[in-house]
């Protein structure tokens, strides 16, 4: 019996050292109209691929509405680890991001980190560590090319 409560203790401590989640927290704030939702998709680095390719690739997904110019967007349950997040405004409900003839983007988009880049982000320009309980993040959207609906 003794045996049995030890290897008992034993993996219940195990988990809270080894299998820790967190709550991701996302807020979009300053979103010039309140057209549309939010697409969000959440990365981990066996997906990395997939970033800005493949949404199936992606750990988590979601779909939230604008108020009052701010969209927060809270994922939960997530193991500690290296993500990053893509997300963009869908203005006009048709499920994609629009783009201009030549590629870039026409709705506003996002990425963690903020990072400017020159061409398509990559997974590494907005990765970031999830290590504690709760983690926010600021993401800022922004816009290439503005056509009117």
């Amino acid at each position: 019996m003794k045996i049995v409560l030890n290897v008992f203790f034993l993996f219940f401590f195990s988990s809270f050292i080894f299998g820790q989640n967190g709550t991701l927290k996302i807020v979009i704030p300053n979103i010039p109209t309140g057209k549309g939702n939010i697409k969000v998709a959440l990365y981990n680095k066996s997906g990395s691929k997939g970033f800005l390719k493949d949404l199936n690739l992606s750990y988590r997904k979601k779909e939230v509405a604008i108020k009052n110019n701010t969209a927060v967007i809270i994922f939960k349950n997530i193991p500690y680890g290296t993500y990053a997040v893509s997300l963009f405004q869908d203005e006009n409900n048709n499920g994609k991001i629009d783009r201009a003839p030549i590629g870039f983007p026409i709705e506003p988009y996002g990425i963690s980190g903020n990072k400017n880049t020159i061409g398509p982000p990559s997974f590494n320009d907005g990765k970031f560590v999830l290590k504690s309980s709760n983690l926010s993040l600021k993401i800022i959207l922004k816009t290439y090319l503005k056509r009117n609906f």
